[in-house]
């Protein structure tokens, strides 16, 4: 409440504790909900980075008439032998097919980590990435890939890979491909 008196007017050192109190508790409430939108949104967007990627990889493929991978990689110039996509990926020009970035074959696109993903993992074991043929079909598809993100409790998109080769980004809330 505001009072004057002889030195002036103002609000008590109380009130105005009061009033700083509050509005650091709805600060610390407002934070804490926009710490889990924007999870959402980053595994949202890394999500969809992956399924553009992987259509490039197609359209590589049936433009140029040979066989184009994508598979997980830590280095960024080579691919990994595990399915954790988290530490980024590739795709490049692959003529022999073999999912190996060999001496003289062209990375077309490099995408490094982001600090924001737990994981990004494939169902497919023993196969890592895939390669798409000049057909635009393509080889070890039919996978699922789950993102998780670092938050407590975490966020998770699903990227769904069909048989065919074609990469779908699941609905938010999603837990399989259907």
């Amino acid at each position: 409440m505001l009072r004057c008196g002889a030195a002036g007017c103002g609000f008590s050192l109380l009130e105005l504790m009061l009033v700083m109190a509050l509005a650091l508790t709805l600060l610390a409430m407002a934070l804490a909900s926009w710490r889990g939108l924007l999870e959402r949104w980053t595994l949202r967007t890394q999500a969809q980075i992956l399924v553009e990627d992987m259509r490039y990889a197609r359209a590589q493929a049936i433009g140029r008439a040979q066989p184009v991978s994508i598979c997980p990689s830590v280095s960024g110039s080579s691919c990994a032998g595990h399915v954790d996509w988290a530490s980024g990926w590739l795709v490049f020009l692959d003529p022999d097919g073999n999912r190996v970035v060999d001496p003289g074959e062209r990375v077309l696109r490099q995408h490094l980590p982001d600090p924001a993903l737990r994981s990004m993992s494939s169902n497919a074991t023993g196969r890592p990435g895939l390669t798409y043929q000049p057909t635009g079909m393509a080889r070890a598809a039919g996978q699922t890939l789950r993102l998780s993100g670092s938050g407590s409790p975490p966020s998770q998109r699903i990227v769904c890979v069909s048989m065919q080769g074609r990469a779908a980004l699941q609905a938010e809330g999603a837990t399989s491909c259907s």
